[in-house]
């Protein structure tokens, strides 16, 4: 603990002094945040049957398909 005294000047200057927040002007309607989602996913489906066909390669039954839900 130090043995400081309370300073008046150094007081957080009040809230009502902050600047006010202003809403930015939109660029191109609403972005399609579930599209990305989607393509994220189809990428990640086509790494995965890619890699179980180097797995599988060379062996006389292909690879199993499967839906992940």
């Amino acid at each position: 603990m130090t043995n400081e005294t309370h300073n008046p000047q150094h007081q957080q200057a009040p809230a009502d002094d902050a600047p006010h927040a202003h809403k930015a002007p939109r660029k191109e309607g609403k972005p399609d945040q579930l599209n990305m989602d989607e393509r994220k996913a189809e990428s990640r489906q086509e790494a995965l049957i890619d890699e179980s066909l180097e797995e599988s390669f060379p062996a006389s039954d292909p690879p199993a398909s499967k839906q992940i839900t």
